[in-house]
C-alpha cells in the first residue's frame, strides 16, 4: 500500500502524478486517466521529480497570489501620505489605518490602534462604491461600524459629479457611451493608425 505525500493533476486531470512511499521506500508514480501509468521510482528519475517540485511550488505561490488578491489590503497613512507625497509627522499628529476591501466595494479610514469600542467620537470615514444603473456612486458614512449614509456622489453620463442623486441613470446610455469609447479608443491603437494617411 503507498502513503502518499504529495499528489499534483495536469493536463486538466488526464494525468496524476504521486509521491509517497510504498513498503517502506520511496515511490514517485504518474496514473493516466485515473490508471496506473508509470512508475517513476526506480528510474532515478531526478529531472521528473524536479519538475514535480517545482510545479509544486508554482502551484503554491499562484495559490497565495489568489488569496492575497481577494483580501483587504491594508496601510498606514499620515498627513499628505495621499496627495502631495509623503511629508514628517507633526509631533502627536494622528496616524490613521485604511483598509481597503474590493471584494465588497468598501474603504475604511479609521485612527491606527483604536479599537471599536472606542472609536465613538473620533476621526473615521467609510466609503461604499458600486455600480448603480450603470454609474459609479460612492457612499460616505459617518461611522465605520454603523453609521449611516450621510453623502452619495454619482458619476453621471456627462462625466460631471451629482450629489445626493435620487434617480438612476439610464444604463443603456451609459453602456453605449462606453462601448463607443472602447471603440474609438482600440481604434486609435490599432497598428493602421501609427501609419501616415495616403496620397
Amino acid at each position: 500500500m503507498t502513503d502518499t505525500i504529495d499528489t499534483i493533476k495536469v493536463d486538466g486531470g488526464k494525468y496524476t502524478v504521486e509521491l509517497g512511499h510504498k513498503n517502506g521506500r520511496f515511490s514517485f508514480t504518474a496514473l493516466r486517466n485515473g490508471l496506473p501509468w508509470r512508475d517513476m521510482s526506480s528510474d532515478g528519475d531526478n529531472l521528473m521529480l524536479a519538475m514535480f517540485q517545482q510545479l509544486r511550488d508554482q502551484q503554491d505561490r499562484i495559490a497565495q497570489l489568489e488569496r492575497a488578491a481577494t483580501e483587504p489590503v491594508q496601510s498606514t497613512i499620515r498627513r499628505w501620505d495621499v496627495l502631495d507625497g509623503s511629508s514628517e509627522a507633526i509631533e502627536a499628529e494622528p496616524t490613521y489605518t485604511m483598509t481597503m476591501d474590493p471584494a465588497k466595494g468598501v474603504v475604511e479610514i479609521r485612527p491606527a490602534g483604536v479599537s471599536n469600542e472606542q472609536l465613538e467620537g473620533l476621526p473615521q470615514l467609510l466609503l461604499g462604491v458600486e455600480i448603480n444603473g450603470g454609474a459609479p456612486r460612492v457612499y460616505i458614512y459617518d461611522d465605520v461600524l454603523s453609521g449611516e449614509v450621510k453623502h452619495q456622489f454619482t458619476a453621471l453620463p456627462d462625466g460631471e459629479l451629482a450629489a445626493d442623486l435620487e434617480e438612476t441613470p439610464d444604463a443603456q446610455v451609459i453602456g453605449e457611451r462606453i462601448r463607443l469609447a472602447v471603440a474609438r479608443s482600440a481604434s486609435q491603437q490599432s497598428p493602421e493608425s501609427d501609419q501616415a494617411p495616403r496620397a
